[in-house]
């Protein structure tokens, strides 16, 4: 998810400003994504820049400035919600260069390098399912909803790991 449009979501409902964009953000993702404040503040410098956002009032006691949701800032977060994402998986993403560089460099010995991947994966269920079952817990039915696509994702990953490391496929990359 874009920060940009996760931030114009956060000013939809109310100003805030950037430490309870942060914390909001953080927790509507249920902790996985932790942001830097300066990220933060920089992106909504950026949204007001480009009149997507409008500051509220003056700075509080603490020097805080809240920022609110333009007219600009709901067309584009109304636009943003509309457009189908083209997915989960680029081919640029790393895990597909590595892959093509290894067979080059290792000779088409890529087992050492889709065992540790396997393991991260798996791992990675794990702590999903935890989030998952924590979400459920917490009434965070939304929250569940994203994690489980992506345990589906990560369990489609693992297959596809299975299959590059089966002897199978090795045989077609000989061929």
């Amino acid at each position: 998810m874009s920060l940009k449009y996760g931030v114009l979501g956060l000013l939809k409902g109310e100003p805030l400003h950037g430490y309870e964009v942060k914390n909001r953000f953080e927790a509507m993702l249920g902790g996985t994504w932790e942001v830097n404040i300066g990220q933060i503040y920089t992106t909504l410098q950026r949204l007001e820049r480009d009149g997507l956002v409008k500051p509220v009032g003056q700075r509080g006691d603490r020097r805080k400035l809240q920022y609110e949701l333009s007219d600009a800032g709901q067309k584009a977060l109304d636009q943003w919600l509309a457009q189908p994402d083209s997915g989960p998986q680029q081919l640029h993403e790393d895990i597909y260069v590595k892959l093509l560089l290894a067979t080059r460099i290792a000779n088409g010995d890529l087992q050492p390098m889709l065992a540790r991947q396997k393991r991260t994966y798996l791992q990675r269920l794990r702590d999903l399912n935890r989030l998952e079952e924590r979400a459920r817990h917490d009434g965070r039915i939304d929250l569940a909803r994203l994690v489980r696509g992506a345990l589906l994702h990560t369990e489609a990953d693992l297959k596809w790991m299975d299959e590059l490391s089966s002897e199978r496929f090795g045989a077609e990359e000989a061929e």
